[in-house]
């Protein structure tokens, strides 16, 4: 028998598996956000530990937002779609470095706020998940991924393959949601994609560190130097 509540202490918690699933996926990208941040000494070391600082909070918030939706109603999912967005962005931001051409990194930076600042207005309009999925899809496919393909051609980093499992895996939790079934009696399709996202975030996790974590230098002049 599924089990779509349960009672604690007097205390009704909604959708427990999402609850538990989403806090596991925030204390995960918690523990990968302070490694990295542990790990920082420049402004683009620290925008791509942001990236998993947002999403332990998109998570963290969503347990809540799942768990209490009787309290909350739509206020704390629409926090959480927010903070995914900001957690792109600050991925976006950080991988800007690998853009050589001024022009073409400016663009990149512009569109960047744009992107983030039409998904907030978007889901303030429209609330909605698949607003934030479609967002994230498009950055990673549309955006990360073409980004790292031409930095692993042009430079060789092999360890960019790290980010292309990633973004392969994070195809999975698609297909999750595309299916119904349940196991554990409180969890069921939407608990098992936040465990798999945990594997993606991981991926993640080894791409950025081997990329841009090894064998770096403090900025000089408000520009990052990496040794060859």
């Amino acid at each position: 028998m599924f089990l779509n509540h349960i009672e604690i202490w007097g205390i009704l918690i909604n959708e427990p598996g999402s609850f538990i699933s989403d806090l596991i996926m925030g204390i995960a990208c918690l523990f990968f956000y302070f490694r990295l941040l542990s790990k920082s000494v420049n402004k683009q070391h620290k925008q791509l530990s942001y990236f998993f600082l947002f999403f332990a909070l998109t998570s963290i918030i969503g347990a809540f937002a799942h768990g209490f939706n009787y309290i909350f109603g739509m206020s704390l999912h629409i926090l959480s779609w927010s903070c995914s967005g900001f957690a792109v962005y600050f991925l976006l931001a950080g991988s800007s470095g690998l853009i050589t051409n001024q022009w073409l990194k400016n663009a990149y930076n512009i569109f960047n706020i744009f992107q983030l600042s039409l998904l907030i207005l978007l889901i303030l309009i429209h609330p909605s998940f698949a607003i934030a999925k479609i967002s994230m899809a498009f950055s990673l496919a549309g955006i990360i991924l073409p980004l790292y393909i031409v930095d692993t051609i042009k430079n060789s980093y092999l360890t960019n393959l790290y980010i292309f499992f990633a973004i392969a895996i994070a195809c999975i939790p698609a297909i999750f949601h595309t299916i119904e079934f349940e196991f554990g009696y409180i969890f069921n399709m939407n608990d098992l994609s936040h465990f798999t996202l945990i594997l993606v975030f991981y991926f993640v996790y080894l791409g950025l560190e081997k990329r841009f974590f090894t064998n770096t230098l403090p900025e000089t002049m408000g520009e990052e130097k990496i040794r060859a």
